[in-house]
């Protein structure tokens, strides 16, 4: 009895290894129904695609969990938690707890949740028992060496692909695009209307939007090369520098400032030298690599080539305080992310979790860019020069005071020979890290600024993640053509202007950007560009097309930074407008502008209202719409004068349908608005003696939300401060900026008054508030952390006088916030009654001209590129 018991598990091992030899020769498809396959691969297969085979493939660079899913048995056979999926059981399958991102367990895909659907759609694969036709036996991951990944290697040149649609491509370029679009049951739209393409040439090479005659010129022009002596014409103006200096500004995370920093200037005087020379070196065409080497190393290069403002790309940073470590890691951040696309500063304190990036790799450059001292000239950025050169020692967990082994100065690993590290000696090393980056040899760099030049023109680039090519960015949607168009930009000099020149010349480009049902709904997100992608204008091109549109823009090239949120704004291109790194103005972040605190890869996109409400209430716009207008009222017919507003404002005629709806439009307005209530919203102060008002001046800005009056874009601002008005309150900004809520009588009569006064806060000295009538003070009051009533019996007036309530801070302005709502009432024929806040209102009135401008200048006709 004994001795079988000790043969049972042998017995039984024997019969489950013959159970499994069994198991493995049947085809892996044999136990499923052709319509259980089917589900795999059509709803399956294509999710794994998706959300899988980057971390869970034999073809990783990393086996993340050592699991793999390329096929049914490495997905039974699972990796270090075991088989990955029971098959026919939910409950114990790690994959679906992975999906569901169980709150206790696994949760991937890592970069997000999918959606319910397609959780539904691997639930209902693993309860039918997990049909998969892909057969063999489990698969071992073998690691395979970090410069196998696709980035790593060197990009070659590949001959275009053979197309069956032969006439449509203009170059090679198209020859891949569609390769991929017949590959996908994919075909590539119309070309663009001439009309179309003009407007997208000028705004994607120049940032500024066509006039009617230039339009006409092109339109008109029946030279088969009126496209490519339109595109020469544009890569020559010196808007083109303007434009693309300003995508180059986010690589750079420049601003104006340095951020919040402790007794010492907030300014970095001279960034806009900088930045000046971005927009003349682009002009010039300054080769891309000798672009790289200025800004890291000016002032290592022979003399006659020196340009020091090119290091404000390593200098105008965010300065943590003057933290070194952190000033440091900035830098080290802009060179890597920038040029190489690598997230080098990942590896601060460990070594990278996803890429070939050690931590000595990351204090190897921390020791180049320490060995510097930075001066700041006199009207300049600041610049760098090399000390004593020296190697830093690695910080374990990032820490500097914990010193581990010393980091030689050397370029990355993954980027030079196995066991051949590229010192980095001479000097500090910069340099050398310049013309490493730099180089032919570097797979990197050219692949990643074509990229970006990509993504600028057709509104993504081939790498969704323009400034990660690492095993966590995105893979190319065609990797051919950008290793193709990398090798190309090197041997044609590194020339920007003929990298742009080639793209916009492709059949690719000048697509139609129309919607097609049956392509959308192969390619849903346009990855495969069977269509242009259809762009808004970005917050400079969409400013700089008012100013255009009502020919108010200066056109001077460069200078100091101006603030363009004042009033009324400059009309210098808004590239040239003041960044504050710590206080961003409210209107930039409102338009998406990159964020300046660090390298901004790509800005965001958002449809808000606050966008709206400012086309809708803010004096810029208003005042662009005033000027066009006023700008055509010599034309006697309405007919014509409208005409002339959409030559201006959109670049062509209106249709007859247009223009019949605009001429009814303005004829039946009023020649003369009046407000919508009688209230005016202003700032001013009073007179010792009399205590009347003796300066009103009218607010000139509605915040973004549309909700308050105030004398500039910000609040405080430098025209009276923190001095505001919204429906039930508002806030005074000292004696000289009280906040005055006017009251201009309709008729004449009798008015009494009655209102209550909050002020809520026990800090600072309260607030001061007075109705003054037309005689002279009616009421004084004060509010601190108390709500007194603020009652009048009756005040007379005549129609046009004005009764004035007033709030004055006292000696402090802080904690001055105050609430204020007063009812006025008339009695005598009939009751007439108004309230401060009910009647409340942001909008200044403006007659139908002006309307009908500003409704143009604000139209997604106008802020769409095409």
């Amino acid at each position: 009895m004994r001795r079988t018991w000790l043969w049972m598990p042998l017995i039984i091992s024997l019969f489950a290894s013959t159970a499994a030899l069994s198991e493995e020769a049947k085809p892996a498809h044999a136990d499923f129904t052709p319509e259980q396959i089917q589900f795999f691969e059509n709803k399956v297969a294509p999710l794994l695609t998706k959300h899988c085979n980057e971390c869970h493939s034999a073809d990783s660079r990393k086996v993340e969990g050592g699991l793999i899913l390329d096929n049914r048995a490495s997905i039974l056979a699972g990796g270090d938690s075991g088989p990955a999926v029971e098959p026919g059981s939910l409950d114990e399958s790690i994959l679906i707890e992975a999906v569901r991102y169980d709150e206790f367990g696994y949760q991937m895909p890592p970069k997000g949740k999918m959606s319910d659907e397609e959780i539904a759609i691997f639930e209902k694969w693993v309860a039918d028992g997990m049909a998969d036709p892909r057969g063999g036996e489990a698969i071992t991951y073998v690691e395979k060496d970090p410069r196998d990944f696709w980035s790593f290697k060197h990009p070659q040149r590949h001959d275009p692909p053979q197309v069956k649609q032969a006439d449509w491509p203009h170059s090679g370029v198209d020859n891949f695009i569609l390769a991929k679009q017949e590959e996908k049951g994919l075909s590539p739209s119309p070309a663009a209307d001439k009309q179309v393409l003009v407007r997208r040439l000028y705004f994607d090479l120049t940032g500024l939007p066509p006039t009617k005659e230039q339009i006409d010129a092109y339109v008109n022009d029946q030279d088969p090369k009126a496209t490519e002596k339109l595109v020469d014409q544009l890569l020559a103006s010196p808007h083109f520098g303007e434009r693309w200096a300003r995508h180059w500004l986010d690589v750079a995370r420049y601003a104006d400032t340095k951020g919040y920093v402790f007794q010492e200037d907030r300014a970095y005087a001279g960034a806009y030298k900088y930045r000046d020379w971005v927009v003349a070196s682009l002009n010039a065409d300054l080769p891309f690599n000798k672009f790289v080497q200025q800004q890291l190393a000016a002032d290592r290069l022979p003399e006659a080539e020196q340009h020091l403002e090119a290091l404000g790309y390593l200098t105008l940073g965010r300065r943590f305080l003057n933290r070194k470590h952190d000033i440091l890691d900035d830098r080290i951040d802009v060179v890597s992310r920038g040029f190489l696309g690598l997230t080098v500063a990942c590896a601060r304190c460990h070594d990278h979790k996803f890429d070939p990036i050690s931590q000595a790799d990351y204090y190897s450059m921390y020791g180049v860019l320490n060995s510097t001292k930075e001066e700041t000239p006199e009207g300049m950025p600041p610049i760098l020069h090399d000390e004593k050169p020296h190697n830093v020692r690695i910080f374990k967990r990032g820490q500097p005071g914990n010193h581990g082994e010393v980091a030689k100065r050397q370029f990355l690993s993954v980027l030079t020979e196995e066991d051949k590290p590229m010192p980095l000696t001479d000097g500090s090393g910069r340099l050398q890290l310049a013309r490493a980056i730099a180089s032919t040899d570097n797979p990197l760099t050219a692949r990643v600024f074509v990229n970006r030049v990509w993504g600028h023109l057709f509104g993504e680039g081939l790498v969704t993640t323009p400034s990660d090519f690492g095993v966590q960015g995105e893979l190319p949607s065609h990797p051919e053509l950008l290793d193709d168009m990398a090798v190309e930009f090197m041997q044609d000099g590194w020339s920007v202007k003929r990298l742009i020149r080639r793209l916009v010349l492709t059949a690719t480009y000048q697509q139609a950007s129309a919607d097609r049902a049956e392509c959308r709904a192969i390619d849903p997100t346009n990855i495969f560009l069977w269509r242009m992608n259809r762009r808004r204008l970005d917050f400079e091109a969409s400013r700089d097309s008012l100013l255009v549109a009502t020919g108010s823009l200066d056109e001077t090239i460069g200078g100091p930074a101006v603030d363009i949120t004042a009033n009324p704004s400059p009309p210098r291109r808004t590239i040239y407008g003041h960044v504050d790194r710590q206080n961003l103005p409210g209107m930039f972040r409102t338009f998406d502008f990159a964020g300046p605190d660090s390298h901004c890869p790509v800005r965001p996109e958002t449809s808000v209202p606050q966008q709206a409400l400012f086309m809708l209430n803010s004096s810029f716009v208003l005042n662009q719409a005033e000027k066009l207008a006023r700008d055509s009222a010599n034309i006697a017919d309405p007919r014509q004068r409208i005409t002339q507003l959409y030559q201006q404002a959109l670049g062509r005629n209106p249709s007859e349908e247009e223009l019949t709806l605009a001429a009814k439009f303005v004829s039946n307005a009023p020649a003369d608005p009046k407000p919508a209530t009688p209230w005016l919203y202003g700032y001013g102060s009073r007179d010792a003696e009399t205590g009347k008002v003796d300066k009103f001046t009218p607010y000139s800005h509605v915040s973004v939300d549309g909700k308050t009056w105030q004398a500039d874009a910000e609040l405080p601002n430098k025209v009276a401060g923190w001095s505001s008005l919204k429906a039930n309150g508002g806030h005074p900004g000292g004696l000289k900026a009280a906040a005055i809520r006017r009251w201009v009588a309709p008729v004449a009569g009798e008015v009494s008054i009655e209102g209550t006064l909050r002020h809520k806060k026990k800090e600072g000295d309260g607030v001061f508030v007075s109705i003054i009538g037309p005689a002279g003070p009616v009421g004084n009051w004060k509010g601190h952390n108390s709500s007194p009533p603020t009652n009048v019996a009756s005040v007379a007036v005549k129609q046009g006088d004005v009764i004035d309530f007033v709030c004055e801070s006292g000696d402090s302005i802080a904690h001055d916030s105050f609430e204020w709502t007063v009812n006025l009432v008339m009695r005598g024929d009939q009751v007439r009654a108004w309230n401060s806040a009910s009647d409340f209102n942001t909008q200044r009135p403006v007659d139908a001209w002006t309307q009908l401008s500003q409704v143009l200048l604000v139209s997604n006709e106008f802020h769409f590129v095409d």
